[in-house]
């Protein structure tokens, strides 16, 4: 009997593709080539310049439209059934931070992976797929900044005084690229804030943090490389360190680990 149930088990893993969980890889850097949302007989392409990257289990994703229009998401992502994964977003510009989760069937090609979440809105009716192409970036090796990290606290240090910033920011570090995305409050008597993100390549050596964003929303952190000085306190947390040309001011930021 033992056996009978042995093969029939191994027989339902071939058919519904189980195996396939332990090969499905996500790690990586990907860039956005193309999104769709597919319904009601009709394709609609949206242009969008977006990044997303994932560790072995958590990702972020952020773009921006042609009209400066900033959105991102955060989360953490298992495997599920066959090529889908399960994304779990706890953090994003549309809903803040009221998670929500999604199946995402993948499917791998030579450049990296179309994604698909169906019946991601319905109107009318009429259900909607969002449909999306990522080509795979390169990566480097790997350092102990790798994963996912959230801000904790941000300031401007300027001579005597210091000036605490309202800042809601996640980071993700993997192979070499780093992508951060966040809100940050803009006018506190109208309580407006502001989304943005940023991607580019870092190093470490040591307490020196070298990062060139490459991509940023922010058009006076566009491919500008910034020289930081970094502090652990333990390996699930660090500060640091950004000083203006003239050395007279310092943003401050800490960050912890998100497990």
């Amino acid at each position: 009997m033992k056996r009978i149930l042995f093969y029939a088990a191994l027989l339902s893993c071939l058919l519904t593709g189980c195996k396939k969980n332990k090969n499905l890889s996500m790690t990586g850097v990907y860039k956005l080539e193309k999104q769709w949302i597919s319904g009601g007989g009709d394709d609609s392409v949206y242009k969008k310049t977006q990044i997303k990257i994932y560790t072995g289990h958590q990702f972020i994703y952020a773009g921006m439209t042609p009209d400066s229009v900033v959105s991102f998401g955060v989360g953490n992502y298992k495997a599920d059934t066959g090529n889908r994964i399960i994304e779990n977003e706890f953090y994003s510009s549309f809903r803040l931070d009221t998670s929500r989760a999604f199946n995402v069937d993948i499917t791998s090609s030579d450049k990296g992976f179309n994604q698909k979440i169906a019946a991601i809105a319905t109107l009318k009716g009429v259900k909607y797929d969002l449909m999306e192409d990522y080509s795979k970036m390169p990566s480097g090796d790997t350092t102990k900044l790798d994963g996912l990290w959230k801000m904790t606290q941000s300031y401007l240090v300027s001579g005597k005084d210091t000036l605490k910033k309202e800042v809601t920011q996640y980071k993700i570090f993997q192979g070499g690229n780093f992508l951060f995305a966040g809100r940050y409050l803009v006018d506190k008597t109208t309580n407006k804030f502001k989304s943005n993100y940023g991607f580019g390549s870092f190093s470490l050596n040591g307490t020196d943090l070298v990062e060139e964003n490459t991509i940023a929303s922010d058009v006076s952190a566009l491919k500008r490389k910034f020289n930081i000085k970094i502090a652990f306190s333990s390996d699930n947390e660090y500060t640091q360190v950004i000083a203006d040309a003239n050395g007279k001011q310092q943003s401050v930021e800490t960050y912890v680990r998100v497990k």
